[in-house]
C-alpha cells in the first residue's frame, strides 16, 4: 500500500519506465520508515544500469568557471553586453532546424557574455556554522522512533507525541543556530582586536560578490 488516510489504504503511487528501462528494473518496494510529513509512503525502485551508462566525468568545483553576471548591475556594462549581443545576433545564421537554432542562440549568448562580462572560477563556500551535535542527534532519533510507533499503532496519543517531538526539534535547532551565529560573530570581533588576518579572510569570503564587481 502506498497511501493511507482516514482508514483507507490504496495503491495509487507508481513508477513509470519506458520499454528500454523496464527490463532493467530489479525490485520495487514501499518504505514506511522515512520521516516525511505526508500520507504517501516512499516508493523505491532498484534499477541495474549497464556499465556504459554509468560513465561520467567528475568536474571539480574549484576549476569550474561561471560568468560574472553581477556586473550587469552596472549600467555601462549592461549597455555593452546588450550591444555585443545585438551585433552577434545580426551576424548569426538562421536555420529551420530547432536544435541548430537553439545551439546558435546559446553560442551567441555565451560569446556576448564572455566579451562583456568575463568569467571567474566558481568557489566552494565554506560553512562556518556547526549546527549538528549529539543533543540534536538524540532528539531526531527520538522523533523518528515516535513516527514509527505512530505508523504501527495509529493512535491519537502517539500522533500527539510525534508532533510534540517535532516542535521540540525545531525549537532546539533554532536555538543552536542562534547560538552558533552569535559565537561566530564574537569570534570575528575578537579577531579584529587580535589576529586580524583571520577576520579579514572571513569577511573577504562573505563579501566575495562585491569584490568581483570591482
Amino acid at each position: 500500500m502506498t497511501w493511507s488516510a482516514r482508514g483507507c489504504r490504496y495503491i495509487i503511487d507508481c513508477i513509470l519506465t519506458n520499454k528500454k528501462l523496464s527490463p532493467l528494473v530489479n525490485d520495487t518496494k514501499v518504505s514506511r520508515g522515512y520521516d516525511v510529513t505526508t500520507d504517501h509512503y516512499l516508493l523505491i525502485s532498484k534499477i541495474c544500469l549497464p556499465q556504459k551508462w554509468c560513465t561520467f566525468t567528475k568536474r571539480s568545483l574549484w576549476q569550474e568557471e561561471i560568468f560574472r553576471v553581477q556586473l550587469l548591475e552596472d549600467p555601462s556594462i549592461k549597455l555593452l553586453y546588450r550591444r555585443r549581443l545585438e551585433q552577434n545576433l545580426m551576424h548569426s545564421p538562421c536555420s529551420l532546424n530547432i536544435d541548430i537554432e537553439w545551439q546558435t542562440l546559446k553560442n551567441t549568448l555565451q560569446q556576448a557574455a564572455n566579451e562583456a562580462l568575463g568569467k571567474r572560477k566558481k568557489r566552494r563556500h565554506k560553512k562556518h556554522l556547526i549546527l549538528w551535535n549529539e543533543d540534536i542527534k538524540n532528539l531526531i532519533e527520538n522523533k523518528k522512533k515516535a513516527y514509527l510507533r505512530y505508523l504501527t499503532t495509529c493512535s491519537e496519543a502517539d500522533k500527539l507525541e510525534y508532533k510534540r517531538l517535532v516542535a521540540i526539534v525545531k525549537r532546539e535547532t533554532r536555538k543552536i543556530k542562534r547560538q552558533c551565529w552569535e559565537t561566530f560573530v564574537l569570534g570575528i570581533e575578537h579577531n579584529l582586536h587580535g589576529r586580524q588576518i583571520n577576520a579579514y579572510k572571513i569577511i573577504r569570503n562573505l563579501n566575495r560578490t562585491k569584490k568581483d564587481n570591482l
